[in-house]
C-alpha cells in the first residue's frame, strides 16, 4: 500500500479523480512492482508504466463516454502483457507474439523495448479490440483512438533520445540518415496502429480477409524481431 501511495502522489496533479479508480490504480501498481522486480519483465514493463501514466493524463480532459472506453483498452490491453510475463515467470507456453521477448536474457534494454513493443503493438491490439469492443464501439471511438498517437510518438522519442546517448548503432544510423530515422520511427508507429484497427474491424467483417492480413503481419513481425536481435 504503501507503494501504491507514492505512486498516487506523484500522478494525482495529472489524473482526474474520475478517471483514476480502483482498477486504474491497480493496473499502474501491478506495473509498477514489475517494472521494480529482476524479471526481463521489468523492461518493457518500465515502458509501459509510463506510456500508461501518459495514457490517462492525456484522456483525463475527454468526456465520460471516451474515458470509458480508454479505461476498457488499457486495462484489456496490459492483460496480454502480465498473461506473457506469468507464463514466463511459471516456465509456460508463452504467447507467440511475445516468444522472441523471452528468448533470451542476456538481451540490451533497448533490444526489450523494441521486442516488446513489436509483441505488444502489433500481436496484441487487434485481439483486445476484437475481445472487448463491438464494431459499432471501435467505429464510435475510432477518433480518440487516433488521437493518442500523439502522445505515443513523443514518448518513443524520449526513448529513442535515451538511445541515442547511450548506443553506437543508433548515433550512427542517425547520422547515416540525417535523423530521418527518427521520423520514420514515429511514422511506423502510426501505420502500426493504424493498422490494428483496421485489422480488428476485418475480423468482425471479413474472416477470410482477416486471416490473410494477418498472415502477412505474422511474417513481419517475425522479420523485425530478426532485425532487433541481429543489430541492436
Amino acid at each position: 500500500m504503501k507503494k501504491l501511495f507514492v505512486i498516487l502522489f506523484f500522478l494525482l496533479p495529472l489524473l482526474s479523480f474520475s478517471q483514476l479508480n480502483d482498477s486504474t490504480a491497480a493496473l499502474l501498481q501491478k506495473l509498477d512492482s514489475v517494472r521494480n522486480s529482476s524479471s526481463v519483465s521489468r523492461y518493457f514493463a518500465t515502458l509501459y508504466f509510463e506510456t500508461t501514466s501518459r495514457a490517462l493524463n492525456f484522456f483525463s480532459t475527454c468526456d465520460m463516454p471516451v474515458q470509458h472506453f480508454m479505461q476498457r483498452l488499457e486495462l484489456r490491453f496490459a492483460s496480454y502483457f502480465f498473461a506473457a510475463a506469468q507464463s514466463f515467470q511459471e516456465k509456460k507456453q508463452i504467447p507467440a507474439e511475445w516468444e522472441t521477448y523471452y528468448t533470451g536474457t542476456r538481451l540490451t534494454p533497448l533490444q526489450y523495448f523494441l521486442l516488446g513493443a513489436n509483441a505488444h503493438i502489433n500481436g496484441d491490439i487487434w485481439q483486445v479490440l476484437t475481445s472487448e469492443f463491438s464494431l459499432q464501439e471501435l467505429k464510435e471511438f475510432k477518433k480518440p483512438y487516433y488521437r493518442y498517437n500523439k502522445e505515443l510518438k513523443e514518448e518513443l522519442v524520449s526513448m529513442y533520445n535515451n538511445a541515442l546517448k547511450t548506443v553506437f548503432k543508433i548515433r550512427l544510423l542517425h547520422t547515416v540518415t540525417l535523423g530521418l530515422d527518427k521520423q520514420y520511427g514515429k511514422l511506423m508507429l502510426v501505420r502500426w496502429r493504424k493498422r490494428q484497427l483496421k485489422l480488428s474491424m476485418l475480423w468482425f467483417t471479413n474472416q477470410t480477409r482477416f486471416e490473410n492480413k494477418l498472415a502477412g503481419l505474422q511474417k513481419k513481425m517475425y522479420h523485425l524481431d530478426k532485425l532487433i536481435l541481429q543489430n541492436l
